[in-house]
């Protein structure tokens, strides 16, 4: 049976029993001198009251040494299994630590090619860009010269036909209506109520419209009805209301739609309406913001 204890406690071990061991080669060294004393005084006719003085030595050293070696042979085969031992541990956790390595390294290698495609398809792209940008600048020149050549009333015209043009684009940039994208989005959010009806009031103003169109569209493909669909003339709604009965009455398709639009963008505000809304009904109220 191998005890298992640690190295430095082994170590420990397998120095005493050396010091046991030289220990009793001092012991065996003094018998013997002892000896050789006791027989050079009986020959020079001298009696000597040792008796087995001598001989109890001789014993005494010999076990000594004996422990000695055991414990010197015993505990350095230990010292050299748990060294045999750490260093297998030591290489393994060396080959652990080296494949690790590697695979760190192959990792940052690839992320470093990605990030040199990337950086190519940019700078072909920059290209590209910088290629209609002097394209367009080259237009707009020819388009400012000739601009310089046209008389005044013409000039004007044009100027006030920009004008106009680009505030009805600016006014459509932020008309607040859902893409085809976000339609389907908010439909999906609403397919676990599809059979439940929402009221759907708004104010008499294009952008609100278009954006009540568009509500309405996710409503009908998640399945949901709008028994109600109207303009309030003379309302003054501001925003975007989910409006319910009562705080303690909020039917979960009111979450659902107030997460919804939420995610698609619009500013949603939760209210509680119990004059316009019956109990258990959910309604949408929309003005301009």
């Amino acid at each position: 049976m191998v005890i298992a204890v640690p190295l430095n406690t082994a170590s420990s071990l397998l120095l005493w029993s050396n010091c046991i061991y030289v220990t009793g080669a001092v012991l065996t060294l003094t018998s013997a001198a002892m000896v050789l004393y006791e027989k050079h005084s009986k020959s020079q006719g001298q009696a000597l009251r040792w008796g087995l003085t001598p001989e109890i030595v001789v014993i005494v050293a010999a076990f000594i040494c004996l422990c000695g070696t055991v414990g010197a042979i015993s505990f350095g085969n230990m010292v050299s299994h748990l060294k045999d031992v750490d260093l297998e541990a030591y290489k393994t956790s060396a080959r652990l630590q080296i494949s690790q390595a590697n695979t760190f390294a192959a990792t940052a290698n690839q992320k470093a090619q990605e990030a040199r495609e990337a950086a190519a398809k940019v700078e072909q792209e920059n290209a590209l860009l910088g290629g209609s940008v002097e394209k367009n600048a080259a237009v707009a020149r020819k388009a400012e010269a000739d601009l310089a050549k046209a008389n005044k009333e013409t000039s004007d015209f044009a100027h006030s036909l920009q004008q106009q043009q680009a505030t009805m684009q600016e006014q459509a940039k932020v008309s607040p209506q859902l893409t085809s994208y976000q339609i389907q989005v908010l439909a999906s959010v609403l397919k676990p109520f599809a059979g439940q009806d929402v009221s759907l009031h708004q104010t008499g103003d294009t952008v609100v419209a278009r954006l009540g169109a568009t509500i309405k569209m996710a409503l009908a493909q998640a399945g949901v009805t709008t028994k109600y669909y109207g303009t309030d003339m003379g309302a003054l709604y501001q925003g975007v209301s989910v409006a319910v009965h009562a705080p303690n009455d909020v039917p979960p398709i009111a979450n659902a739609l107030v997460m919804g639009l939420r995610q698609a963008g619009i500013d949603v505000h939760p209210v509680v309406v119990p004059e316009r809304i019956p109990a258990g009904q959910v309604g949408i109220f929309l003005g301009p913001n």
